[in-house]
């Protein structure tokens, strides 16, 4: 139960419950999303101030026919029905300030002064441990944890060889240079490429390289001895999605789904897992994270793996590296990065004819990609401007060893997905 007052949104499987809890939060007030289907004494546990019904007409097909496991008019607190009312910010603080007159105190420094007492006092002195991926989630995981509980904190950090460029040595610099975090840096890349060498399709050199992880991870927790508590990045979205009767189970930080079942860990720790992606992003920036990792873009897990089509090796990744790293500091230079929601570079592992020098190339294909988005569910292609594509094509095609030919992508999600892979 949170020490703050609460607010219940009652999901009748509308698309925009999660928009709702947001709107509420902005408004410093603590809420939570529960499917309509909970029982009144899920309900109650939460002890909400307040019910709102996101069963609006923007849900669509999702709700027809659902209905509430119990009565919102039974249970003696205010309802907001967003049927009948408009989700606006304005409307919110009459009911939520004006009418029921809920305290605004859930903010970003009380959530980390609180999240960094509750796990000192659950952790006590036993050992935990973080897969570390340079993400926003897991590195948020880790300061807190840090914070908490100093260095009985041990953080793995696997490079498995497809990161983007001089991101294993930001994470090392930033982790245990900047904030002293007890950090395991393992270099796997060439273990990696061993066991993917031959591999082609998406799926399978997704499942190579999350098998792998796995042992890596595990050979390395075992070297540290016993281990108490693992720590996963799951975020509320997570949350929500698994809350339907029959819905996905919460997913694990990436590739390390199997960990805790292949280790004897007394529990599992996740302190972000009642925080949307921005809410995670925000307590970064006021931890002192820097911004390259509380605003990194969405990387997959296999990371250059799925964006290196066909076989991996060490000089197709390398390319690819190489060319990523320049349209991103392009994009950054010319000040496009805000106008796009995530770009990269992909090697399409075609090969095509070129000159240079007045001699004839065979050289790789670079395809350049840009999208916007609001939600990642659907996306459009970001405009970027002919002549500065044309700079960018013409810099990669010259200066980077192995390419001769750069396209865009101009695909919106539908029918394309973002990822090449």
């Amino acid at each position: 139960m949170s020490p703050h007052d609460t607010i219940g949104i009652l999901d009748y499987g509308a698309i925009n419950a999660q928009m709702a809890a947001k709107a509420v939060r902005q408004l410093n007030i603590y809420c939570e999303v529960l499917p309509c289907t909970a029982g009144i004494d899920r309900i109650r546990k939460l002890n909400p101030r307040a019910l709102i019904l996101q069963r609006g007409q923007a849900a669509g097909e999702r709700t027809l026919g659902r209905k509430a496991a119990v009565d919102p008019a039974t249970l003696g607190v205010p309802v907001l029905d967003l049927l009948d009312t408009d989700c606006t910010p304005g409307n919110l603080q009459a009911f939520l300030v004006g009418r029921c007159g809920l305290r605004q105190d859930w903010t970003t420094q009380r959530f980390i002064d609180e999240t960094i007492a509750d796990l000192r006092a659950r952790i006590g002195d036993r050992k935990v441990l973080l897969a570390m991926s340079g993400g926003v989630d897991s590195s948020v995981c880790a300061v807190l944890l840090h914070r908490a509980v100093g260095r009985q904190l041990t953080c793995v950090f696997v490079d498995h060889g497809c990161m983007r460029k001089d991101e294993p040595r930001q994470v090392v610099e930033i982790f245990r240079g900047q904030f002293g975090i007890n950090l395991v840096a393992v270099d796997a890349e060439a273990r990696f490429l061993a066991r993917l060498a031959g591999v082609t399709d998406p799926e399978a050199k997704r499942k190579v390289i999350g098998e792998e992880f796995i042992r890596v991870f595990e050979e390395e927790a075992r070297k540290l001895g016993e281990l108490d508590y693992f720590v996963q990045g799951t975020i509320y979205p997570d949350i929500i999605e698994s809350g339907w009767e029959g819905g996905k189970p919460v997913k694990a930080h990436h590739n390390v789904g199997g960990l805790p079942e292949r280790i004897a860990f007394k529990g599992i720790i996740e302190p972000v897992k009642y925080l949307f992606k921005d809410e995670v992003r925000r307590v970064g920036e006021c931890l002192g994270i820097p911004d390259t990792v509380t605003h990194r873009q969405p990387f997959p897990g296999p990371g250059l793996g799925v964006r290196c089509l066909g076989e991996l090796t060490k000089e197709k990744l390398g390319i690819l590296r190489e060319a990523d790293a320049r349209f991103r500091q392009a994009m950054a230079d010319e000040g496009y990065a805000e106008q796009a929601s995530q770009f990269f570079a992909v090697l399409t592992n075609v090969q095509s004819v070129g000159v240079a020098d007045d001699a004839r190339t065979y050289g790789y294909v670079i395809a350049l990609r840009a999208i916007q988005t609001p939600d990642f569910m659907t996306a459009k292609v970001a405009p970027l401007p002919i002549d500065f594509l044309i700079r960018v094509a013409g810099e990669i095609a010259t200066q980077v060893e192995g390419v001769n030919r750069v396209v865009y992508d101009i695909t919106s999600k539908p029918p394309a997905t973002i990822e090449w892979e």
